[in-house]
């Protein structure tokens, strides 16, 4: 495997928030050299062209009931959000269909998720950009059935779920495409309390006790290891246990303030999970399961955002404030740890 950059979420819910193009200098400025986009704003996306900084495309869940309806539609939607972009030099690696939809969307939209990825994927292999730009989609933890998935080697998809699962399974197999998910050892840790779960365990501390998978006897010292190879034992029950699919970290993070509501949040602790998090990207390592393959992931988020709903946390995810001062200080630079 090899090291490269972390990436980083670009979300953009806020009133006072830097241009995109300030915004695609910063990355530039701190060496992130991956952004992922929560839609296809032709004027976000422009800002980052002929910058080098590879890019993740998303489309509204609303967008996938169009690309699955025939396969013009799947053309006409390449051609008018992401052609004129490529001729501008941008570069455009990853296309997400929809944001949690197997979770999160209406469940009449999950059947609809594999066919519009075949059209769209028809449309790039037409165009010749198959090997180039790579389609996926973005899932939850809960995907997986909570009660049966401890510890990570009896990790398993929640009930219902295979007959989508699968079919998904085997487009991202078939186009050597990643599976994203949204892996937060945050929530876990702010919902425990810290009763079971050690703090160091949940800030990706090397140096952690960490936790040893009882069935496989595979030692775990960081909370997203176990995580993402909870997500591999899912796979393999679906005939995709060797890293046919490679799982990404499309969002993770800790937030740097909270209420009472949010257990663990707070200014050091989130700079320890990022700064952890960036030096295990740097040194290309991958999990117990499939040490081979390095975990790739995009902190979320690029700026504390005011409009969010919800805790306070939950507006304090950000690496920047949006004066684009770090919150905390963090090296994201390629050499630190060579």
């Amino acid at each position: 495997s090899s090291t490269s950059s972390i990436g980083v979420n670009y979300g953009r819910m806020s009133d006072n928030l830097p241009s995109p193009a300030q915004a695609a200098q910063l990355l530039i400025q701190h060496g992130i050299t991956k952004v992922k986009l929560y839609d296809a704003d032709p004027s976000v996306i422009s800002a980052f062209a002929s910058t080098g900084i590879q890019i993740a495309v998303s489309m509204y869940n609303e967008v996938i009931w169009q690309l699955a309806s025939s396969q013009e539609q799947a053309d006409s939607w390449l051609a008018s959000a992401i052609l004129p972009h490529l001729a501008a030099n941008a570069s455009i690696e990853m296309i997400l269909l929809g944001n949690e939809v197997l979770t999160r969307a209406d469940p009449a939209l999950a059947p609809q998720l594999v066919p519009a990825m075949r059209n769209l994927h028809k449309t790039l292999v037409t165009r010749g950009l198959d090997s180039r730009i790579k389609l996926t989609t973005s899932h939850a933890m809960d995907v997986l059935d909570f009660s049966r998935s401890f510890p990570p080697s009896a990790g398993i998809f929640r009930p219902g779920m295979e007959e989508t699962m699968k079919p998904l399974l085997d487009f991202l197999a078939e186009t050597s495409s990643p599976f994203l998910i949204d892996a937060y050892p945050y929530f876990a840790y702010r919902d425990d309390k810290g009763e079971h779960i050690d703090l160091e365990f949940a800030l990706l501390d090397p140096n952690s006790s960490g936790t040893t998978d009882w069935i496989t006897g595979l030692h775990y010292p960081t909370m997203l290891d176990a995580q993402v190879d909870t997500i591999y034992a899912a796979m393999g029950r679906l005939g995709y246990g060797n890293g046919e699919v490679r799982v990404i970290v499309g969002e993770t993070g800790w937030p740097s303030a909270g209420d009472e509501r949010n257990f663990g949040a707070g200014m050091e602790n989130a700079r320890k999970f990022v700064q952890n998090l960036v030096r295990r990207q740097q040194q290309g390592l991958g999990t117990p399961l499939h040490p081979e393959v390095s975990i790739e992931s995009y902190i979320f988020a690029l700026f504390n955002e005011d409009l969010k709903q919800g805790s306070t946390a939950e507006r304090n995810f950000g690496l920047f404030y949006p004066n684009m001062t770090q919150v905390y200080s963090v090296e994201f630079s390629l050499n630190m740890f060579k």
